[in-house]
């Protein structure tokens, strides 16, 4: 515990401008956000989701940049007098991928806050049950099903190119491992697709649907939203693959 502690907080010392900027980006959203005015309410929603897509994609930007920058200061035992013995490459891994994950809740959660703020200026009302849902359910699923994957991948990528040094006949693999991830992802996005809702789903915004049904009734959203907890699970089996072949990697070439 002492040597993840340790590795922790270099990574907080090593991201910590990253990890700042991003969550303090989101006074600049909030600000943005504040400007929609002089409009229908609706109208004030749509501009307002858009504004919070837009801050959604540059976060996840920042955040595959910050995992992916591998340096030369891991090499060479220069933790070693922090940490007393050399730690494992799994350690490493398992550190630069939760620091990383813990600023990607963080601020994700903020823009959802803000989310049930505009929502709330809209004129719906939220209850806890659908607020709750909104706010912490649904940062933590889309991170768990898309941003934890694509953050493992990129930790994977990025030691396999320094530890084999991507030059001459190296850069064949490297090349082949890019070029090879959308088609990777489809077909576990596929196989995902095929097996969805063989577990029970997880029902959202049923209050919400309820209501926006009594008022709008010729506009309702229909039933309640059913999220499939399939996503999840395959998903974060992907990442421990992911992690543990980017720890031995990191094991083999540092050890």
């Amino acid at each position: 515990m002492k040597r993840l502690k340790t590795l922790l907080w270099v990574e907080y010392r090593r991201s910590r401008v990253w990890a700042a900027a991003l969550l303090g980006s989101i006074v600049f959203w909030w600000w943005g956000l504040l400007q929609v005015r002089s409009l229908e309410l609706i109208n004030q929603l749509e501009i307002r989701a858009i504004l919070l897509l837009i801050a959604a994609s540059v976060g996840a930007a920042v955040l595959v940049l910050m995992i992916g920058r591998i340096r030369s200061e891991t090499k060479d035992g220069t933790h070693q007098v922090l940490l007393m013995t050399p730690a494992s490459g799994y350690a490493h891994v398992v550190a630069r991928f939760g620091f990383t994950v813990s600023v990607a809740i963080a601020y994700y959660i903020g823009l959802m806050l803000m989310a049930w703020w505009a929502i709330g200026q809209a004129g719906i009302p939220l209850v806890a049950g659908d607020a709750l849902a909104l706010t912490l359910g649904m940062p933590l699923y889309a991170i768990a099903t898309f941003l934890a994957p694509v953050l493992a991948w990129t930790v994977l990528l990025m030691v396999y190119i320094s530890a084999h040094r991507v030059s001459g006949p190296n850069w064949i693999p490297g090349t082949v491992m890019v070029l090879a991830t959308p088609l990777v992802f489809e077909k576990i996005g596929t196989g995902i697709y095929r097996i969805l809702y063989r577990l029970p789903g997880w029902h959202v915004f049923e209050q919400l649907q309820l209501t926006l049904s009594g008022q709008y009734p010729d506009d309702s959203m229909g039933p309640a939203l059913i999220m499939p907890q399939e996503p999840v699970w395959i998903m974060l089996l992907v990442c421990g693959v992911m992690l543990a072949l980017a720890g031995r990697i990191w094991q083999e070439v540092e050890g």
